[in-house]
This record gives structure tokens, sequence and C-alpha cells, in this order.
């Protein structure tokens, strides 16, 4: 297995200790940062003529949480930092999303709510250190990709042939980001990008998304 991984991508470069220490305390920070702005947005409105951003609501979905953990993951220099820095950043947003609520806003959170987003932070790190991969060459990043695309593509429309139409503006940039971010040459994302489609299917009418609490 070990072979396969180095074969997918290689670790490049080095970075010394204390920039490691530091990226990864920015992600702890931007996800505290995050989680704060969320539940601000929610408890307040912007002035009207920003509504049309529809900030609250984009940020209240499980789709840009999802994007932003994929971003810091096939960046990181390595698997092992990808884990470390995407678990940073979801304790972080648990903690700003939190600490605001009980504290600014007066109330405790929801707890099945909690615990979905905890159970979350707990398995990014196996997740990201996975994802790391989709950046890189064969087999396994085509597949890791196209998975990945897969779910960005059930967020972002109904899939129903009967009515097939964009379910969400924002989400359906948010899947066309993610082909362009997953992008390695023209050849292998065609490939992600067709396999996507079945696999999307397959989350959708299995209603798997739903299930494992992040459709």
């Amino acid at each position: 297995m070990l072979k396969i991984l180095n074969k997918t991508r290689k670790v490049s470069g080095k970075m010394s200790v204390p920039k490691q220490i530091m990226t990864t305390f920015f992600a702890l920070l931007f996800g505290g940062g995050m989680g704060i702005v969320a539940k601000f947005l929610d408890l307040n409105r912007l002035p009207s003529f920003l509504d049309w951003l529809d900030l609250s609501n984009f940020l209240g979905r499980t789709a840009p949480w999802i994007f932003i953990a994929v971003c810091l993951a096939v960046f990181s220099r390595s698997p092992l930092k990808a884990g470390i820095n995407v678990f940073a950043f979801f304790v972080g947003m648990l903690i700003g999303y939190y600490v605001w609520t009980s504290v600014f806003a007066g109330f405790y959170p929801d707890i099945p709510y909690l615990m979905r987003w905890l159970i979350l932070a707990v398995v990014s790190p196996f997740l990201a250190f996975l994802i790391w991969y989709a950046r890189g060459r064969g087999a396994l990043a085509i597949g890791i990709s196209s998975v990945l695309i897969a779910i960005f593509c059930c967020f972002a429309f109904n899939l129903n042939f009967a009515d097939f139409r964009i379910l969400y503006f924002p989400e359906f940039i948010l899947w066309l980001a993610s082909i362009g971010i997953l992008f390695k040459d023209v050849k292998q994302s065609a490939f992600s990008l067709l396999i996507s489609i079945p696999v999307a299917l397959s989350l959708e009418y299995t209603g798997l998304l739903g299930i494992i609490g992040i459709g």
C-alpha cells in the first residue's frame, strides 16, 4: 500500500518545524474565525444591499466547509500535514462557533448538531490524509478526485433525470472550483470528471451522503 501511495504522489520539499507549526496555527485561527463569522451571520443580518450574497444560508450548509477542508488537504506539504491542518481547522471552527453561541448569543448549541460536527472533526485527519493524494497521478488519484467531485455534484444539482437542475448556485460554483483545484492534466481530469458521474448518481440514489450526515 505504501508503494502505491508513494507512486501516486510524493512529498516535495521540506518545511522547517517553526513554519509547520505556523501553518497549523493559521489553520486553527482560520477555522476559529470562520466559525465566529458563520454564527454571527446566523444571528445577525447583513445590510440589505448585501443580501444577494446569501452568506448566512451558504455558511450554514455543509458544502463550503468540506470545500475548505479539501483545499487545506490537497495544498498541504504532505499527507500527514494535511491531516493535522484539516483537524486544526475543524477544531478551530467548532471552538469559534460554539464559544460565540454560548458566550455572546446566550444559549447552548443543539447537542445532536454538535455531535455531527465533532464526529466530522475526529475523522477529518484520516480523510484529509487520503484526499492529499487526489492531486497525484494514477488510478488512486483519479478515484479519490472522482469521489470528491461527485460529492460536490450532489450538493450542486438535482440529479433526478426528470427534473435535472442546479439546486443552489453557490454550490454549483464550488463544484466547478473542486474540478479546478483537483486538476492535474487534461486526460486525468477528464477521467475523474467522467467517473464522478456514476459515483454521484450512486451517492444520490442510495442516500449515502444523508446517512453519513453530510448530505
